[in-house]
């Protein structure tokens, strides 16, 4: 079913030149209250039928002179996405087949509404790069210049440490603040005429706070702003943030969408003219693209990704439940837990729990670390890595690792404590993780 259609005048405060044609196409086509695909639809989607075989390759040869002029122009024939049969750090057979199953499990629904209406445009574009960093980089370098400012939430430590070098090399404005709180962002508008895009985790890594997206998603086209979510802990399964008013959403495909721990990847989907144009610049001349196995390796994975995810979830919700009885636990973080501080907004954007806990343990750090180092040893069911989204159950200390590059007074101010536990939970049978951390905990 369509929302009703939100009026908002535009009055050209945004320099994106590309911005009111996007704003139109995005509240006809984008915004709906189904917030999720259907599953068996989606899962279909994930299986494909046309994986292709692996184009290991740098180069493509040309038909003639006037076919390569022709691709360098943007043109080409049968429906071949641009640029992808001309030099591999421009495209690939194989990135271009990874790139449309994407776009399609986020934009389905915006492609359905497109085509009903006969709209000849195109409304999005998709680009998988080489990491999910690259991604969110390439993306803000596609847009930003000087002057602008950025908002910011609680968001991975790689992703706040290249704020912070936008800030400090470039005099970027990063404003960071917590984005559960909406009234957070409503006051940095108010305060400043220079923020140009909000980017976000919801849930964020590692304390699993929501953020309200289509309550941000109002404010910031009432300003003129993009809204940039990083969905890699959630993926198009768990949330689709298009369809809560998001501009673009971002993913490590490296987490759930692979599944394996076997490829590292990213993608960022979002308004075609801006895909098309200034960030398909930015893709290409920083080389941010992925190998043509590392494409096939994650089409190859995708294939199975709501039913990886349903059996994550499963699991998940299950130790959340467990560790929030345990004795040495001091609090459990799981979005679909009704302890969750965001346990109303989790509901209202994510089809289930997902596969991620956060807690806190009695004992503290040295808790913590007994109980990771107990997960180290090759006789558990669980590693210690940093990693998340996998078959294989990974746990590690996000103050000491991931989040490491974030000041302690910020890390503390997030929620990051020393005693706090990042768990991403697999597919091992429970009742072996349960037992596995309840030997580990006890430890402690």
């Amino acid at each position: 079913m369509r929302s009703t259609t939100q009026t908002i005048t535009i009055n050209m405060k945004n320099r994106l030149e590309w911005w009111p044609q996007w704003f139109e196409k995005k509240q006809k086509y984008a915004r709906t209250t189904e917030k999720q695909m259907d599953q068996d639809r989606f899962n279909a989607i994930c299986a494909g039928t046309g994986l292709p075989a692996i184009h290991q390759k740098s180069t493509f040869k040309f038909e003639n002179v006037a076919d390569g002029a022709n691709r360098f122009l943007g043109n080409s024939p049968s429906g071949e996405k641009p640029f992808a049969r001309i030099y591999t750090r421009l495209g690939n057979p194989n990135t271009e087949y990874l790139e449309k199953v994407l776009f399609q499990l986020d934009c389905q629904h915006i492609i359905d509404e497109a085509l009903a209406a006969d709209e000849r445009e195109p409304t999005i574009g998709s680009l998988v790069f080489a990491s999910g960093m690259a991604a969110i980089s390439s993306t803000i370098m596609g847009f930003i210049r000087p002057g602008d400012a950025l908002v910011v939430g609680n968001v991975y430590g790689c992703t706040d440490s290249f704020m912070r070098y936008l800030q400090n090399r470039f005099g970027i404005e990063i404003h960071f603040t917590d984005a559960t709180n909406t009234e957070n962002i409503q006051q940095l508008f108010a305060q400043h005429d220079n923020i140009v895009a909000v980017l976000l985790e919801s849930p964020d890594n590692p304390t699993l706070r929501l953020a309200d997206i289509e309550a941000i998603s109002k404010i910031t086209e009432a300003n003129e702003a993009l809204l940039i979510v990083d969905n890699t802990f959630c993926s198009p399964y768990l949330q689709q943030p298009f369809r809560l008013g998001t501009d673009i959403v971002i993913q490590s495909l490296t987490k759930y969408v692979n599944g394996h721990s076997a490829s590292i990847a990213g993608v960022a989907i979002g308004p075609f003219e801006f895909f098309n144009h200034d960030l398909f610049l930015v893709y290409k001349d920083f080389g941010a693209t992925p190998s043509p196995f590392d494409s096939w390796l994650n089409s190859l994975c995708l294939q199975d990704l709501g039913i990886r995810m349903e059996a994550q979830t499963k699991n998940a919700i299950h130790l959340a439940q467990f560790l929030e009885a345990h004795p040495k636990v001091k609090r459990v973080w799981y979005p679909f837990l009704e302890s969750h501080p965001d346990y109303e907004v989790a509901r209202k954007q994510m089809r289930n729990g997902g596969g991620m806990i956060s807690f806190e343990l009695k004992g503290g750090y040295d808790a913590g670390v007994a109980l990771m180092n107990y997960f180290a040893r090759p006789d558990t069911p669980m590693e210690l890595a940093v990693s998340l989204g996998s078959l294989i159950s990974y746990i590690e200390h996000p103050a000491s690792m991931t989040h490491s590059v974030v000041p302690e007074a910020d890390r503390c101010e997030r929620g990051i404590t020393d005693s706090l536990v990042r768990l991403s939970v697999g597919t091992e049978g429970v009742s072996i993780l349960q037992k596995a951390l309840d030997e580990g905990l006890n430890l402690g």
